[in-house]
């Protein structure tokens, strides 16, 4: 892991999240502890190489570091945190997206095996749960770094070593939650990614439900069992939190608030107050020198 991590070190010996040339392939160091915040969680996977990170959903507390990865099914307004780092040990990671080709490709490839598919075990939270390192994750994961770290290998194997991270991950604990909640068939994880995309226009129900081809009260009960939230608890939150994050980068109440899709700012005041204990013009000052984006990944 030591040699993993120094590898890691060349990659991104900057703070913050560095994208790779490997699509979908981000790396990540965090150098200073970043305070509980709301924000987005990513369809991914994430795996600490050191260090360690917690994520709060739906009442449950996920801990991960280089011993447990966290699988995210879906985009989700959670709640992160990094208590321990700094400049001499920092959390350094891999985050890999699951909304690429490569995750759609490994997918059916997997499901179409001729052979029996191993079981995952039930997540711990509904989209989100946190799995151990097995070897064959560990393996792939390593391997990963190494081809990001050499440009000839990772132009002839990147892809590959890629792919081989996402068959570990399916075929591990998270395998399950994955094949129910990010495949292409799948009506709720399509409709999610859905209200993400669009958190600016207007959304009812009843035309999510169409869209997801349930009926509205079949759609309610699945969308529940799915986020633990009905669909317009889980849409405000995801609207609170994106607004709680754009105000902390720098963007003005009023625009956060329209980018988010509310266009009465005293309705947006109050459920911001409501969610987070503070005016948006009091999150803005008291959040000014807050990292989100690094307590995310």
């Amino acid at each position: 892991m030591d040699t993993t991590v120094a590898l890691l070190d060349r990659i991104a010996p900057n703070p913050g999240l560095h994208d790779t040339p490997l699509a979908g392939v981000q790396v990540f160091r965090v150098v200073e502890p970043v305070r509980r915040a709301p924000g987005l969680y990513p369809t991914s996977v994430c795996a600490l190489f050191q260090g360690s990170k917690r994520v709060y959903y739906d009442g449950a507390v996920h801990r991960y570091d280089p011993h447990r990865y966290l699988c995210n099914a879906m985009p989700l307004p959670v709640e992160a945190e990094v208590s321990e780092a700094s400049p001499e040990e920092p959390v350094i990671g891999l985050l890999v997206s699951l909304d690429t080709p490569a995750m759609a490709e490994t997918l059916v490839a997997y499901e179409t095996s001729p052979v029996g598919i191993r079981s995952g075990a039930e997540p711990s939270g509904p989209g989100l749960m946190v799995a151990p390192w097995d070897p064959e994750f560990r393996v792939a994961a390593c391997r990963l770094v190494e081809a990001l770290a050499d440009p000839v290998a990772r132009h002839v194997v990147g892809s590959a070593r890629l792919r081989d991270l996402l068959f570990a991950v399916l075929r591990g604990p998270g395998g399950a939650i994955l094949r129910e909640r990010v495949g292409k068939g799948n009506g709720i994880g399509r409709i999610v990614r859905h209200v993400r995309d669009h958190l600016a226009e207007p959304m009812a129900v009843d035309d999510l439900a169409r869209q997801a081809g349930m009926s509205r009260a079949v759609f309610h009960r699945r969308f529940k069992e799915a986020t633990a939230q009905s669909p317009l608890q889980f849409i405000k939150a995801l609207r609170l939190n994106g607004a709680a994050m754009l105000i902390t980068q720098g963007l003005s109440v009023g625009a956060a608030a329209t980018r988010v899709g509310y266009a009465n700012a005293s309705q947006f005041s109050r459920e911001f107050r409501r969610a987070f204990g503070r005016a948006p013009s009091e999150w803005r000052a008291s959040n000014a020198e807050l990292d989100i984006q690094a307590a995310m990944p």
